[in-house]
């Protein structure tokens, strides 16, 4: 006969228990982030975060209830499979999705990170290496966040490359200025900023003129947590009152969530009003699994779904978790390309892709 199963103490067993349904708990208000909107709850949006350690966490769950041939594991499997509906928006290994046949358009995302994020950490050095690689690139379109400069002026001799530019930068305390920055070789028809209130995030919209057919495009930049996780931890550790701690951030990660939201609606709003097709493109500060992507994908689609391979990660940190990073638009328009170079010159990697504009 063989040996019987040696049985947990009670304790023990309703405290797994306990952990099972909470994973689970926790991945099905990671699927609803992507629907609610922060104005009626932000609670799940902060299980969006978290998507794929969620996922990671209950496949480890299944795994190690499958073999001790756990009943209550059954949980557990199912809210694991809407995520497999899910897994496009981070890994891909698909087929190209073509559509009609159009003129190509080079187009590229970068966050440049103010330009302090390069290999040596050396301003001159980082924007040399940026030039370069956007000139190996051959790009067509490029939109730039956190582009600092000591003078503003001096962005118009940067990336001699491009004829054609808009800006709008905001003054530091300390005089340098730094913003959103769209390069094209292609001449720009028209211009403008949405500012965003109580907020030095932005968005900028440049109309170009592209063998005959004007399309806009939106360099976004979203409202960012501003939170280092180290230091939530170290706070934490030398606090006496944790919980006020724990409640201090969860209130400015919802704020964020909320002005984020409202940034969202005010440029599709702005999108909406013209006939031009837009282009959206930037730093989302925001996953897939979040009411920021579902808002501003409903009428878009996504280079990265379209065309790309392989993991999406943008943000070099905890890579390949976090895609923050877009470039979304409407159709026909379709992308051939998608690409995420993995330099090392801001905290950021850049997207890029070549478009079809039928």
């Amino acid at each position: 006969m063989g040996k019987k199963k040696k049985r947990l103490p009670w304790p023990v067993v309703v405290f797994l228990r306990l952990i099972i349904v909470s994973a689970a708990v926790a991945l099905l208000f990671s699927y609803l982030s992507a629907y609610i909107s922060p104005s009626i709850s932000s609670i799940p949006l902060f299980f969006g975060l978290y998507f794929i350690p969620l996922v990671l966490l209950n496949l480890f769950i299944l795994f190690v209830g499958v073999i001790r041939k756990a009943g209550v594991v059954w949980v557990t499997f199912i809210v694991l499979l809407p995520s497999i509906l899910f897994a496009e928006l981070f890994i891909r290994w698909g087929e190209i999705k073509k559509g009609d046949p159009g003129i190509a358009l080079k187009v590229c995302t970068y966050n440049v990170g103010l330009f302090s994020q390069g290999r040596d950490k050396s301003y001159e050095n980082t924007i040399r290496e940026i030039n370069n690689f956007l000139k190996e690139e051959n790009l067509a379109v490029v939109c730039l966040q956190e582009f600092y400069s000591k003078d503003s002026a001096a962005v118009m001799e940067l990336f001699p490359q491009y004829p054609y530019r808009y800006y709008h930068m905001f003054k530091s305390r300390k005089g340098p200025s730094f913003g959103n920055v769209t390069l094209s070789k292609f001449p720009i028809v028209n211009s403008g900023t949405l500012t965003f209130k109580g907020s030095t995030n932005l968005c900028i919209f440049t109309d170009i003129e592209h063998f005959g057919k004007r399309i806009r495009f939106y360099n976004t930049h979203l409202e960012s947590h501003s939170i280092s996780f180290t230091s939530i931890m170290k706070r934490m550790r030398e606090s006496e009152k944790v919980t006020e701690e724990i409640y201090e951030v969860h209130d400015k990660l919802a704020g964020t969530f909320r002005k984020r939201a409202l940034q969202v609606d005010s440029i599709l709003k702005h999108a909406a009003a013209t006939e031009l097709p837009s282009i959206i493109c930037g730093d989302l500060n925001d996953t897939p699994m979040s009411y920021t992507y579902t808002s501003l994908t409903s009428e878009r689609k996504d280079s990265f779904r379209q065309s790309g391979k392989g993991f999406s990660a943008t943000y070099s940190f905890l890579w390949p978790l976090l895609r923050i990073d877009y470039i979304l638009y409407p159709s026909p328009i379709w992308s051939n390309i998608h690409t995420t170079p993995r330099v090392e010159f801001s905290d950021h990697f850049p997207v890029i892709s070549e478009l079809i504009i039928p």
